[in-house]
């Protein structure tokens, strides 16, 4: 995240920005998109992240529970061996898998956690080293 000496976030660079379009159409980016169509984008959005909660939370939570234990064993077996790793990682909310006991076991098999943090609305997301115990920082 930019410090107070690295300038405006409008002039900063990030590793990898969401999407390449602006590579193929010059000019491409979200100041080109018409005011109502990111209007339009954002009300989708909206709308979209309600339906997706209200989805997850309807979800028995037995069933819930066994569908996080099945993708942490989906996970064990994509991410491998982890000891020296940071793996980034998310705290559960509002019915998203719970795979807190999978992220303990990371750290039990030598590897680190990394949690996101939103340090301020519209920029990247920071990564802090979280391990059981370990308070968690509140964003904005």
């Amino acid at each position: 995240m930019p410090d107070q000496e690295d300038g405006p976030l409008e002039t900063q660079e990030y590793a990898s920005p969401p999407c390449y379009m602006h590579e193929l159409v010059p000019g491409y980016g979200a100041d080109s998109i018409a005011q109502d169509t990111w209007s339009d984008v954002c009300r989708w959005r909206k709308a979209e992240r309600k339906r997706l909660i209200d989805e997850r939370l309807a979800v028995d939570p037995e069933e819930r529970l066994a569908k996080s234990l099945r993708i942490a064993s989906a996970l064990d077996l994509a991410v491998g061996r982890v000891s020296g790793r940071i793996v980034s990682g998310y705290w559960p909310f509002r019915g998203e898998p719970d795979l807190r006991n999978w992220a303990i076991r990371v750290i039990e098999r030598g590897g680190r956690i990394a949690l996101p943090v939103v340090i301020k609305k519209g920029w990247p997301l920071e990564f802090r080293i979280w391990g059981p115990g370990d308070p968690l920082e509140r964003g904005m």
